[in-house]
Parts: structure tokens; sequence; C-alpha cells
């Protein structure tokens, strides 16, 4: 059995890759220990990528594997409502790379390194949410950009890898207070996922998980209120691993439909 994984900073485990705790690493563990040793999952997650690059990078890829499984994380790093990078000219230089105005997910174990980091994360996302509030926001990627992206992603599958499922992994909980704007936004691509979902729901192949119902707010992630933390992951492994049991999505192995039924 493969399964690929396609999205951002959180699919490719930001702030737990040291632990190898990230729901693809841990949904390979629990599959493997529990169903079939044999499973394999190729992460292609990184930080900050889009649905276009993953498209770009891995489409040709991915149609060559036919995975079993696709899990499609997109629609975090899409969603977020950014500063105008016009705006951003003044800064420090490194403040300007892609994403760098949030807050830092995690911390240094070393008090005058933390101390640092706390004051310049405090500052970097005091400075966006001004920018923000004062000229307005942007989402890297248009919601109706993200449509016909995902769209068009999930019809090239439909028709070139037929035995192929997706499971649309739609994006968790983010604070206000640290991404102003963004909660709704998000709200508006997860609904369009949904719509997407339900759209070609006689396919047979594209299916729901909405991991954000499994994780606490607060608990479950970092500093930041936007990355999970391992428990996070993990409940978000064990999600997708309920969706898989659910939908008997290994359609070729009798124990998952056993324990399905």
């Amino acid at each position: 059995m493969l399964i690929v994984c396609l999205g951002g900073s959180i699919t490719e485990g930001l702030g737990v890759t040291r632990s190898n705790t990230s729901y693809a690493n841990l949904l390979q563990e629990k599959l493997r220990r529990s169903y079939c040793p044999s499973v394999q999952i190729i992460n292609y997650g990184a930080s900050a990528m889009q649905i276009n690059e993953s498209r770009s990078k891995y489409e040709n890829t991915i149609l060559e594997l036919q995975p079993d499984i696709i899990v499609y994380a997109h629609g975090n790093t899409e969603a977020v409502v950014r500063e105008q990078k016009k705006y951003l000219r003044f800064l420090p230089k490194r403040w300007r790379r892609p994403g760098w105005m949030d807050p830092r997910a995690y911390y240094s174990t070393r008090f005058r390194r933390r101390l640092l980091e706390k004051i310049e994360s405090g500052l970097r996302w005091r400075v966006k949410v001004s920018l923000i509030k004062v000229f307005g926001g942007k989402q890297w990627m248009s919601l109706e950009e993200f449509k016909r992206q995902t769209t068009d992603f999930v019809l090239t599958i439909l028709q070139h890898s037929p035995k192929t499922k997706i499971i649309f992994l739609t994006p968790g909980d983010i604070e206000e207070r640290y991404f102003p704007g963004t909660p709704e936004s998000m709200r508006k691509y997860r609904e369009v996922m949904r719509e997407i979902c339900e759209q070609y729901k006689s396919s047979d192949q594209i299916f729901m998980c909405d991991s954000s119902a499994a994780l606490h707010k607060w608990d479950d992630y970092f500093y930041d209120r936007f990355h999970p933390n391992e428990v996070g992951h993990d409940k978000i492994a064990e999600t997708l691993l309920q969706t898989i049991i659910q939908h008997s999505l290994w359609s070729n192995n009798n124990v998952m439909k056993e324990v399905s039924q």
C-alpha cells in the first residue's frame, strides 16, 4: 500500500521532525503495527508549499506512482492572510522571507537564546498584525485560484489514476490574535474543499477528514497556535486512520474491510 502526502509546513512536520512524529510518520506506524507491515508513506510536504507548487513538482511523479491514497492537506498556507510585501521593504531582510513575520512555533531550551527568540518573535508578529490592520492583508493564493488548482488536480487524478483515493485533510484552527482575518479565511477555503468533495462524491475516490475537530484548542498546538505539537500530530494521524477504515479505502485488504464493518 502506498500513500502520498501533500501540504505545507504542518505536513512536513515543523517542530516535530527531530522526533519523527509528523502525522505522516505516525500514520505509517499505526498502519504497519495493526494492518499492513509493508505500507509506505511518501511525504512531499514542505514549508510554505502551495498546491500549484506541489502540482508542478510532484504531479507527474504521482501519476507514475499510482498511489492507493493521496492525503491532500493544502488550504492552510494558501488561506493565511498575510501582510502586503510592499510594506516590508524597511524591515530587516530576513523578516521579509515567506512566513517570517509569523510568531515562532517553539523556542530554544537555552534561557538566553529563548529570551531573544521570544522578544524578536513578539516584535515580528505585532508589526505584522499592525500592517494588516492598517493597510490590509491578502492571501498568497486567492480562493478562486485555490478552487481552480484543487479541482484541476482532482480531475487529473480521476482521469489518470482511477485506483487512487484522495483524502481532503481540512485546515486546522488558528488564532485571530496572531493571524488577523485568517480563521474566517480558513473557513472559506475549508468550505471550498467540501464543495469539491461533494461535487465528485459519485466517483467514490474523494473523501473528507476534518482533523480540526479532534484537536484541542490550544493544548495540541505549539506557541504560534497554528502548527500542531506531537500530541496534535498523533490525533491527526488517528483521524486519518479512522477515515481510511471507515471508507474501506484499502480496497484490496480484507482486514480493513472487516474492521470498517
